[in-house]
């Protein structure tokens, strides 16, 4: 990515795969304990809070990493009007994903709670799908137009 360090992509990278996989992993221990589901497997105790670490250090980086492509990469490509739709969509998609985690946090076990807990989960299975889409048409159009921002 143009503007950025060499090492940016990968990181985002990494950081965005590290939130898939520990989200995945700490899935079925919320779907039981919010949605009171009869699920056969969720991770013990002590992996769960090292997962859930991880998940959260994770989510402050990717937080991080989001501002730092509002900066150059969301805004040039708003001005060229390039992959608009696949954009806002990704970008809403993780705004919410940063809300929706700090109402995990904040609101508890309670029913706003769960809600929080049950959204939050939904959204970062969602995000699958746009982000994808956005990746997918970014690298077809520097393949045919040369690198973009």
């Amino acid at each position: 990515m143009k503007g950025y360090p060499h090492w940016f992509l990968r990181a985002l990278l990494g950081a965005m795969l590290m939130m898939l996989v520990t989200g995945l992993l700490l899935a079925p221990g919320t779907l039981v304990m919010r949605a009171e589901m009869d699920l056969p497997w969720r991770l013990p105790g002590e992996a769960r809070v090292y997962t859930a670490m991880l998940h959260a250090a994770g989510g402050f980086s990717l937080a991080a990493f989001t501002g730092s492509l509002w900066s150059l990469h969301m805004r040039a490509g708003w001005r060229r009007r390039k992959h608009r739709g696949s954009g806002l969509f990704v970008g809403s998609l993780l705004v919410l994903l940063c809300m929706s985690a700090v109402a995990v946090y904040y609101l508890g076990e309670e029913q706003a709670g769960t809600i929080a807990a049950l959204l939050h989960l939904a959204l970062g299975i969602a995000l699958l799908g746009p982000f994808g889409w956005h990746w997918l048409r970014g690298y077809r159009s520097r393949r045919h137009h040369g690198p973009a921002v």
